[in-house]
């Protein structure tokens, strides 16, 4: 899994999900730094409606068109129904794209709603959740997860002897249970996300716009401190992207992501992603 995201707030933000090749939100100038994985999008996932999160669509839909790449892949986009700036971006770009080589389909969603993503051993879909970005908009924030399978938890700490025994008189099925793993979480540019929607999630990316609190005049947005506190209760597994920080820490966000072993006190690592540069996670 690879993530490639940039993001200044107020200017542009998107984040490229490379393992299912799905863009979280459109901001200004992704199918640049993209380039070619423009053609590899399969979906995108859009928040809400700002401009900072949707005006890469204009080029993101002409590019696919006319540049080099697979011309005739469809492009799925979801997002929160109801939106209105949203409604007027698919018109706008209905009426200035009306030869396209491909299938773009626009796909509104609520909280609560699921999307398949991949079939097989272990299927993979994406369910949504309620955001607070602004009290007019309605947006979402997305899960992904994986359906897995382990070994019942009344028979752990069995032999093995007896776990074969088990298997001859039962059949795999008979000992495991499924579960629905969080692979991965966006909550967009929203205020701090309840721990519920979130619950268990490998990888957190939450709002950080303010790293302190004294910053934020409104209840917009979330802080680092509520960041951290909201992945603590959702009990993130392995890492807490922050994202979204304002530009006024440019200098300062930099010195805290190369700061070794502040948050070492927690159980999950803590990743700021600077204002304004790409920034890629492994």
């Amino acid at each position: 899994m690879r993530i490639l995201t940039y993001s200044k707030a107020l200017y542009s933000t998107w984040l490229y999900y490379s393992a299912d090749r799905i863009l979280f939100d459109a901001g200004e100038g992704a199918s640049s730094i993209l380039g070619n994985k423009t053609f590899a999008i399969k979906r995108i996932f859009l928040s809400h409606g700002h401009a900072d999160h949707t005006a890469g669509l204009l080029s993101i839909v002409n590019i696919r068109n006319n540049a080099m790449g697979d011309k005739e892949k469809k492009l799925t986009i979801y997002y929160p129904k109801g939106n209105s700036l949203i409604s007027e971006m698919i018109t706008f770009l209905a009426r200035t794209n009306r030869h396209l080589n491909y299938i773009l389909e626009w796909v509104p969603l609520t909280a609560g709603d699921t999307v398949e993503l991949l079939l097989g051993q272990l299927p993979r879909y994406v369910e949504t959740f309620p955001t607070v970005h602004v009290h007019n908009e309605v947006s979402l924030g997305y899960n992904i997860v994986e359906v897995r399978h382990r070994l019942k938890r009344n028979l752990v700490g069995l032999s093995q002897e007896e776990i074969v025994k088990l298997v001859q008189k039962e059949g795999k099925q008979g000992i495991t249970e499924t579960y629905h793993q969080r692979l991965f979480s966006y909550g967009g540019d929203s205020v701090a996300i309840k721990p519920a929607y979130i619950q268990n999630t490998e990888i957190l990316c939450h709002d950080t716009t303010f790293l302190d609190e004294q910053d934020r005049k409104a209840y917009k947005h979330a802080t680092l401190a509520e960041a951290i506190a909201t992945a603590r209760a959702a009990c993130v597994e392995k890492e807490l992207i922050c994202f979204h920080i304002s530009s006024r820490y440019k200098e300062k966000a930099r010195e805290i992501a190369e700061a070794s072993g502040r948050y070492s006190e927690l159980e999950f690592k803590v990743i700021l992603v600077p204002p304004g540069r790409i920034f890629s996670i492994a």
